[in-house]
C-alpha cells in the first residue's frame, strides 16, 4: 500500500485513484479511464505500521465510446472519469513506421525524423540513410552519417606530418595541426 504522507498511513486522492485502460473491440485503442476507490478499512501489520485497504469495483455495468474511433461498448468495468489528457497524449505520440516503437514506450528518449513522408525513429532512419545515401569517404577523408542532418559530415582527415612525413588521421576540426604528436613532443624538448 502506498505511503506518500512521510511514512504515515495515506488515503490521499492520488493513492485512492485507480487508472486503467479499456481496449476497443473495433480499433484496439485502449481508452484510459479512472475511478476513486473508497477506504474499506484500516489495518496495522505485525511490525506496527498502519495502512488502508481500498475497495475495488468489479461490476461490468458501464458504457463507453472509444476515445479514438467512437465505437460504443457496453458492459465494460466501472469507471468515473475518462482521462482526456492521457488519451490525447497517447493519440498524438509519434510511432515509427518501420519498427513500430512509440514515443513513450521506453525510458530513454526516442527521437524521430521524417524520410520519404514516413515518420521513423533515429535507429531506423540511420539504417535507411546508410542504404540510400552513398558514403563519400575516400583514402584521405572519412565521413560520418549525421542522422539529425540527414547527411554525411566530415569526421577525419589524413594529413602528413611536416617534419617526418608520416601520415596520420586527424579530426576534421584539428586540421591546423601540422606535426604528429611525436615530432611535436621532440620540438618542445629541444
Amino acid at each position: 500500500m502506498p505511503n506518500c504522507d512521510w511514512g504515515k498511513p495515506c488515503r490521499c486522492i492520488d493513492c485512492r485513484t485507480k487508472t486503467f485502460s479499456i481496449p476497443c473491440k473495433a480499433c484496439g485503442f485502449g481508452t484510459v479511464v479512472s475511478y476513486v476507490r473508497g477506504v474499506e478499512s484500516s489495518f496495522t501489520d505485525r511490525k506496527g505500521l498502519s495502512g488502508y485497504n481500498f475497495e475495488e469495483r468489479t461490476d461490468n455495468s458501464s458504457e463507453i465510446n472509444c476515445y479514438k474511433c467512437g465505437h460504443h461498448m457496453a458492459g465494460v468495468p466501472y469507471f468515473e472519469k475518462i482521462e482526456h489528457s492521457r488519451n490525447e497524449s497517447i493519440l498524438k505520440q509519434k510511432v515509427c513506421s518501420d519498427c513500430g516503437i512509440r514515443e513513450y514506450d521506453s525510458f530513454k528518449i526516442i527521437q524521430f525524423g521524417e524520410w520519404d513522408d514516413k515518420v521513423l525513429c533515429f535507429d531506423c532512419l540511420g539504417r535507411k540513410l546508410e542504404l540510400e545515401l552513398p558514403d563519400p569517404s575516400t583514402k584521405q577523408e572519412k565521413f560520418k552519417l549525421d542522422v539529425k542532418l540527414k547527411n554525411y559530415v566530415l569526421e577525419k582527415v589524413m594529413i602528413p606530418c611536416e617534419t617526418c612525413g608520416k601520415k596520420r588521421w586527424v579530426k576534421a576540426e584539428n586540421r591546423w595541426k601540422k606535426q604528429c604528436s611525436n615530432c611535436y613532443r621532440q620540438a618542445l624538448n629541444h
